[in-house]
């Protein structure tokens, strides 16, 4: 089922000129320790304003699933639907830092049965899972690391999440990155 949605949301995005990447679970299935998620996160490089480009992208292939769409995505910058032909759930995440358009420009293609999708990459998912910072995610990180191991860029974390808590203030992301690098 995961597959089948993924492949349409690929399908979608790509025939609507919109750029996007893989995130979250489907993304440290990909990179890190398996697993469970039944849904299916992307970010976008769109705003909220422009989603009447994502709904003529999905039309016919996805249902949108908030009665009150623009309140909702006002408040969460996140378009939820339901694949209609699986009924996974998809985020579509729309982005506008700088952070995330760069991720966005640099995501990989994975070959799914058969089909090219865009994932982010180790590095970037590593940054969003420490500023994340739930338990789930840093046990995510801490799993990147293991099973990338020396293939994963260490130093372009640490140099994304110092400039991530530059421009932010926050401190804490350093200290979880110490934590998850060092266990």
């Amino acid at each position: 089922m995961i597959p089948k949605a993924l492949k349409s949301v690929a399908n979608c995005l790509s025939a609507a000129g919109i750029p996007y990447m893989v995130i979250g679970g489907q993304a440290v299935l990909q990179y890190g320790l398996p697993r469970f998620t039944q849904d299916i996160d992307v970010t976008i490089a769109l705003i909220p304003e422009e989603v009447n480009r994502v709904l003529n992208g999905i039309e016919g292939s996805f249902r949108v699933l908030p009665r009150d769409l623009e309140k909702f995505i006002r408040e969460t910058w996140v378009l939820p639907v339901e694949h209609l032909e699986t009924g996974v759930r998809v985020d579509f995440i729309f982005s506008i830092t700088a952070f995330e358009r760069e991720a966005i420009e640099t995501a990989r293609e994975i070959t799914v049965e058969d089909m090219s999708i865009r994932y982010i990459s180790p590095e970037d998912l590593m940054v969003q899972k420490i500023i994340a910072g739930r338990a789930i995610d840093l046990e995510d990180a801490k799993g990147i690391l293991d099973m990338q191991g020396e293939r994963i860029d260490r130093e372009r974390i640490e140099r994304s999440i110092i400039a991530l808590s530059r421009e932010t203030g926050e401190k804490e992301w350093l200290k979880r990155w110490e934590e998850v690098k060092t266990s």
